[in-house]
This record gives C-alpha cells, sequence and structure tokens, in this order.
C-alpha cells in the first residue's frame, strides 16, 4: 500500500507543479498599460432577461479612462424591461449601440449566447473585442489594461480574472473557487494545453476572430468560452490569461446551492471538450481521494494527514500568488475550507455529466450537439 500511496501522492504533486510553475510564468508575461497603443475596442455584452443587473454593468463600462471604444449591447430576446433599458441607455451614452435579436432564428453553431456574442461582434469595427456579462462590473482601467496584452501582434485572446462578491460563508467560497479555476486554467495556457477561461472577462482580436470563421464556423459548446479559446490556439493563434487587479471583472455569487450545482453541471458537460485532458486531470484529484480511503480503511492516520495535508498546502500554493496579486488578501482564511468544500463537489462532479443536456437562460442545449 504504501507504493500505492506513494504513487498518488507524486502525481498530484507533478499536478501542483504544473499548476504552480506555470501559472507564475503566465502573470510574468503581462504588460504594462501603454498610452500611445490605441486600438479601437468593442465592449460586447450578450443580455438575456438581465432588468435588474443591465444598466449597472453598462454605467460601469461607460467609467472607463480608455477613449476609443464603443459599448455593444445585445438584447438577446428578453421577455423584461431590457431591451426598454438599454434603449433609454443609448439616448444618453453616445458610443453604446443596442442590438436587439427578437427572435429564435440562429441555429447550429450560433445558439444561445455564441449566436449572441456573434451579432455583436458582426456590428463592429473594431480592433478588439472584450466581452463580460450583464451581471459584471468593470474598472475604469479594465480596458486600457487588457489592450496592453495586444501590443504583442501574435495574440489572439486574452482571458482575465473574476472576483465574486459577497459576505456569506457560500459567497467566500464561490470567491476563492473563482479564483483557484482562473490560476490553473492560467496555467494550461503557458503551457499550451487550454484547459478552461470565462467568457465574462473574455478579450479577443477581432482579425483573429473572423480568421478562423467566428463562432459560425466553431463547434457549438455549452461553454463557448472554452471552445473559442481551443478554436483560437488550434488555428496558430497565441493566448495570454492576464492575471491584475485592474483587468478583473467583479460578479455575484450563485444565491443557491441548486443555481451553483446547476451553473457547475454547465462546465463539467462543456469541458468533456477537452477529451483525454479533462480525464487526466479528474483523475489526479481522484488519486488523492482514494489515498484518503485507503489509508482511513486501514486506520493509518499518518498518512491520511499527509496526504491530506498534500492536498490542503498544494491547492494553497496554486491560488496563494494571485489572491496577492489581485489584492483579495482578505480570502486568505477561506482558502483552506474552500478546499474541503471542493473536495467533497470533486465526488460529484462525475455525475454531473450523465445527462448531457443544460437549461440556461430559459433554453436547453445539449452538448455539442447542432
Amino acid at each position: 500500500m504504501t507504493i500505492l500511496l506513494t504513487v498518488f501522492a507524486l502525481v498530484f504533486i507533478l499536478r501542483i507543479i504544473f499548476m504552480v510553475y506555470g501559472s507564475a510564468r503566465e502573470r510574468a508575461k503581462s504588460h504594462k498599460i501603454n498610452s500611445k497603443n490605441n486600438p479601437k475596442v468593442s465592449v460586447v455584452v450578450a443580455a438575456r432577461n438581465e432588468e435588474e443587473k443591465i444598466q449597472k454593468c453598462i454605467l460601469s463600462i461607460q467609467s472607463s479612462n480608455y477613449d476609443n471604444y464603443q459599448i455593444i449591447a445585445i438584447n438577446d430576446r428578453s421577455s423584461d424591461k431590457t431591451g426598454e433599458i438599454l434603449d433609454n441607455l443609448a439616448k444618453s451614452i453616445k458610443n453604446l449601440k443596442v442590438v436587439h435579436i427578437l427572435n429564435d432564428s440562429q441555429k447550429g453553431n450560433l445558439k444561445g449566447k455564441a449566436g449572441a456574442l456573434h451579432q455583436g461582434f458582426l456590428n463592429s469595427d473594431a480592433d478588439i473585442f472584450m466581452v463580460t456579462d450583464a451581471d459584471c462590473v468593470v474598472g475604469k482601467e479594465w480596458i486600457s489594461s487588457v489592450v496592453a496584452e495586444f501590443q504583442n501582434d501574435e495574440i489572439a485572446i486574452v482571458p482575465s480574472f473574476t472576483l465574486i462578491k459577497g459576505n456569506r460563508f457560500f459567497d467566500k467560497i464561490q470567491a476563492v473557487e473563482w479564483v483557484y479555476m482562473h490560476t490553473m486554467a492560467s496555467a494550461g495556457v503557458n503551457w499550451g494545453v487550454p484547459l478552461g477561461c470565462y467568457g465574462n472577462n473574455l478579450s479577443i482580436s477581432a482579425k483573429k476572430y473572423f480568421e478562423i470563421g467566428g463562432y459560425e464556423k466553431i463547434k457549438f459548446s455549452v461553454t463557448e468560452d472554452l471552445a473559442l479559446l481551443q478554436g483560437l490556439i488550434k488555428n496558430g493563434g497565441k493566448a495570454h490569461y492576464k492575471c491584475s487587479y485592474a483587468s478583473a471583472v467583479h460578479t455575484l455569487p450563485e444565491k443557491t446551492f441548486k443555481d451553483y450545482f446547476n451553473q457547475h453541471r454547465r462546465w463539467a458537460i462543456g469541458g468533456l471538450g477537452l477529451g483525454m485532458k479533462a480525464t487526466i486531470f479528474v483523475a489526479t484529484s481522484l488519486f488523492i481521494w482514494l489515498g484518503l480511503l485507503l489509508t482511513a480503511i486501514n486506520a493509518d492516520w499518518i498518512s491520511f494527514f499527509v496526504i491530506l495535508g498534500i492536498r490542503f498546502f498544494g491547492d494553497f500554493s496554486v491560488i496563494l500568488p494571485s489572491l496577492l496579486k489581485l489584492k483579495q488578501t482578505k480570502l486568505f482564511f477561506w482558502v483552506f475550507p474552500s478546499i474541503l468544500f471542493f473536495l467533497v463537489m470533486e465526488l460529484v462532479a462525475p455525475f454531473m455529466v450523465i445527462n448531457k443536456e443544460v437549461e440556461w437562460k430559459g433554453q436547453v442545449f445539449g452538448h455539442n450537439k447542432n
């Protein structure tokens, strides 16, 4: 059993090294804001039934200190007052353009959010598309800090971090988790292995988007952000995962565990598009659980706590540098209880993908089905 436990521990330690070193290298690649670099930017926000949040989002974008941008808001078949709110905002915000999608005419690869974003991109003449969600707010330097990364002409896509605002215990767990997931995703980008990104803070070279045919040519996925990252990298584009407070967006946590579960089920189903990479990642977590189970059955409590310690301090070493970089030091206390929560959720994750239909914003999608 000792040999088996050693193998389990070494596999997980290799994962930690992969994540820590990869994310550190990715953080080191970031450029500083260059005032001389002033490409045109379109901030694209797809909104479906977001009447309570959309105005705050648009006003936060309007406060940007960047001087060469427009906002393109997509009212995606909303049945509430989202479209009306956007039209009223456009009367006073001169660089706000509203596009209304009135019927369910988008099919195939352009279903759902992917189709809405594609319409926004088609209505833009910008050099860079920056995407955020209607339930997010951004800072004044958000645009300029991300634009700095496109000084490198080879860059096709720049994912950036999302920060969660909330005071409940469950809110803090989600806040830690988002930073943790972004950090692991940034490590994957560094190694040329796209593991994920999040569409509420994603920026794309317009030229490279249309060179690959955009979402119209990318196989449909319930995680359209990951599909786009994979498509651009597969076609020779380079990515940089930016980690800075200026480039982060702020959003709200899921209010209930049911909403949280549905969100993660969608992510898990979309993650099936990673193929063997997803299997390997899940296996590394499974090894920790197998080690804990074996040591508990044999009452080998020293080994049990050694393995648990490897998991705790390994994950803490992954997330700590990102928390510091993002000025989220108040979350330090919440890292260890969050890791316990992650351990439990990892047992649930395989069962999330049994039913591959996903309901999102009142729409039902199947995994990678046209």
